[in-house]
C-alpha cells in the first residue's frame, strides 16, 4: 500500500513536473508579480492555478473531455487573442510602470485563476495526458489513487513556482531597476505564444 501512495505521488509530480517547466502565460505573470509586490506570491498563484484545474478535472470526469477535444480550436483561439491582447498591452504601457493593468488583474489569487483560464494548452492536456494520469490512479487505488496523482501534480506546481518566486525575490536588487524591460521580455512572450496559440487553432 506504501508503495503504490509514493508510487502514485512520484508519478503525479513528475508528470507535473514535466508541465510546469515549459513556460507559459503562468509563470510570465509570477515573475512580474513577485517583481511588482516584491515579495513571494507563488504560493497564492498556484492556489488559484489549483481551483481552475479542479474546475476542468470535475468537468472531464462528469463528460466534458470529449468535447474539449473536439472543440480544441475554440479554446486555442480563444486563449490566442487574449494572450495576443495582454502581451501587447504589457509592452505597450507607461515606461517604467510595472501594474499589470493589460490583465485588470491585481490579485495573484485571481492572476493564478486569469492566466490559467486563458492558457489553451490547460484543458487540453487534462482532457487528454492528464486524463491517463487520473485513470492511471483509479485502477491502482480507486478514488484514493486519482487523489493521489492529483496532489503529486499540484505538489510539483507549488515546488516549481516558489522556487522561480523566491529566484526573483531574493533578486530584487538587480531586477526591480530593469522592470520595464522585465515587462517587456515577458510582454513580448505572451505575444508570441498567443499568435502561435492562434495559427493552431486555424490549424486543428
Amino acid at each position: 500500500m506504501l508503495i503504490e501512495v509514493l508510487g502514485l505521488l512520484s508519478l503525479g509530480f513528475l508528470v507535473g513536473l514535466s508541465g510546469a517547466i515549459i513556460p507559459g502565460p503562468l509563470l510570465a505573470f509570477t515573475v512580474l508579480d513577485t517583481s511588482k509586490k516584491q515579495k513571494i506570491t507563488a504560493h497564492r498563484i498556484i492556489f488559484g492555478h489549483v481551483v481552475w484545474e479542479l474546475g476542468i478535472i470535475l468537468l472531464i470526469f462528469v463528460g466534458f473531455g470529449n468535447l474539449l477535444i473536439n472543440n480544441k480550436w475554440i479554446v486555442f483561439l480563444i486563449g490566442g487573442v487574449v494572450l495576443i491582447f495582454m502581451g501587447a498591452m504589457m509592452m505597450l504601457g507607461k515606461r517604467g510602470e510595472i501594474r499589470l493593468k493589460s490583465s485588470r488583474v491585481d490579485s495573484s489569487f485571481l492572476g493564478g485563476i486569469f492566466y490559467t483560464a486563458f492558457n489553451p494548452s490547460q484543458p487540453v492536456w487534462w482532457a487528454t495526458a492528464g486524463l491517463a494520469l487520473l485513470v492511471t490512479g483509479l485502477e491502482v487505488l480507486g478514488i484514493i489513487g486519482v487523489i493521489l496523482v492529483t496532489l503529486g501534480h499540484w505538489l510539483s506546481d507549488f515546488a516549481y513556482y516558489l522556487i522561480v518566486s523566491f529566484v526573483i525575490h531574493r533578486h530584487e536588487e538587480f531586477i526591480n531597476p530593469r522592470q520595464r524591460q522585465l515587462t517587456l521580455i515577458l510582454g513580448t512572450f505572451l505575444l508570441v505564444l498567443g499568435i502561435y496559440f492562434l495559427i493552431a487553432s486555424f490549424g486543428i
